[in-house]
């Protein structure tokens, strides 16, 4: 059969698809989603695979595959809905995975041959078994976890390298906590899973790249493995980042070894400055007393943190947005993304809230720059109006001299600045920074 793997695109209100075609985005790094390369490689042989990031480009509606597999957020509920249409009405069979059927899987089921809702590794060979006999089911949910020291290694050479590519790799799947705003917390329901050492090894290799991103949700929390995996990469040269909590600033020799290990950065989702709010989603292993010593600490080991926050938490006000950014930028940290909360529905967080006040059931809108939902002490507008302006106000050129080329520490100042520029570019323009549109 040929089988073609297809992730959506998402659409702005006026209809137009969200795509990052021309010179702006081609500026950013590109960092694939693994789910498709991976479900590829767990195809039986015998078939012409063809993967698509509709993002990057436009879907090849010349080809005929016999088979469509999608793998789609909740925000891309539309644009794989109307894919999986156009396929459906030429006789071509679809199914869909990923965080949208597996939050979510009774407002899709219908609208694809099948849905395949949580880990699609064990069930995969089975769909394509069925898809190929003509006897496609509507769904297909794993009966157990599935054991990682299976995993193939991905097929990297179905993905587009048409500019910087950074590829993904997964050593831990899941986390450990169950932070109640999160979709990852939710799917996995705390389960956290590692890989063997020498599998990653083997999947770092067959990038072929030098850059590559462990696309783990959060790396670094099982401190003797993240240990035993940085030491088997010294020596290596690849250069890496990853996701994690700043409970790696606690272990100085992790991050030594993770430096020597090629790491560059470390996205660490400290969410708030609030203990109140981190108390309200269940993350107390975090004390915002220590946030100040643990950037330092991961900026000391040559390593550069990138902090995560979400605004609309229940404790944020009209002061939030400022005293947040004057106080990651008084410690210079050079990279911060913030979000909007989202209330996902499959969340605890996002079904108190759509109980409660969510106000704009598009599922399209679970995403920035939408406010679906009454904050507790902000207006909607107000929220809205205040994460832009933090966005404005840390990415300001002003700012980005300070955090950035008047730091202390300067290792990968130069990779940090054209990151910043990057941003700043895209936010002049109107464009979330971690979105084309």
């Amino acid at each position: 059969m040929k089988i073609d793997f297809i992730h959506p695109a998402h659409y702005r209100d006026d209809g137009s698809l969200v795509q990052g075609k021309g010179l702006l985005a081609r500026l950013d790094a590109y960092l694939p989603h693994l789910g498709l390369p991976l479900l590829a490689a767990h195809t039986p042989p015998g078939h012409d695979l063809h993967l698509v990031e509709e993002y990057l480009e436009d879907v090849d509606w010349g080809r005929e595959p016999d088979l469509v597999a999608l793998s789609a957020q909740i925000m891309q509920i539309d644009r794989a809905k109307d894919i999986a249409r156009a396929y459906r009405a030429r006789g071509v069979k679809t199914v869909l995975g990923g965080y949208l059927p597996s939050l979510m899987p009774e407002a899709v089921e219908g609208f694809f041959d099948a849905i395949v809702p949580g880990e699609g590794d064990a069930v995969w060979p089975q769909v394509v078994a069925d898809a190929e006999a003509g006897r496609l089911q509507p769904r297909y949910t794993a009966t157990e976890t599935y054991d990682l020291a299976r995993l193939p290694v991905p097929r990297y050479d179905l993905i587009r390298a048409n500019r910087l590519v950074v590829y993904p790799v997964q050593a831990t799947r899941g986390c450990p906590f169950r932070c109640t705003y999160c979709s990852i917390a939710a799917v996995y329901d705390g389960g956290y899973r590692m890989r063997p050492v020498a599998d990653i090894l083997r999947d770092i290799e067959a990038t072929g790249s030098r850059n590559i991103n462990f696309c783990d949700d959060n790396l670094c929390e099982h401190v003797r493995f993240a240990e035993s995996l940085f030491d088997a990469m010294a020596g290596t040269r690849v250069r890496w980042g990853t996701q994690t909590t700043i409970n790696v600033a606690r272990h100085p020799k992790l991050l030594e070894k993770a430096r020597k290990a090629g790491c560059s950065l470390m996205a660490l989702g400290v969410e708030t400055l609030s203990a109140q709010n981190l108390a309200d989603v269940d993350k107390t292993f975090h004390r915002v007393d220590r946030f100040a010593e643990g950037f330092r600490r991961i900026q000391d080991a040559g390593i550069s943190p990138h902090a995560l926050i979400i605004f609309g938490l229940p404790e944020d006000d009209l002061d939030v947005f400022k005293k947040t950014v004057d106080y990651l930028a008084n410690l210079k940290v050079p990279i911060a993304q913030f979000f909007l909360l989202t209330p996902y529905p499959g969340t605890k967080n996002g079904d108190d809230l759509w109980q409660k006040s969510v106000f704009d059931k598009n599922l399209a809108h679970l995403r920035e720059p939408y406010v679906v939902f009454q904050p507790e002490r902000l207006t909607p507008d107000q929220l809205r109006a205040g994460w832009w302006s933090a966005l404005e106000d840390f990415y300001s050129l002003g700012s980005i001299v300070r955090r950035v080329l008047l730091r202390r520490r300067n290792r990968g100042r130069l990779i940090d600045l054209a990151t910043n520029l990057v941003y700043w570019l895209k936010i002049k323009r109107g464009v979330h920074p971690v979105y084309f549109g």
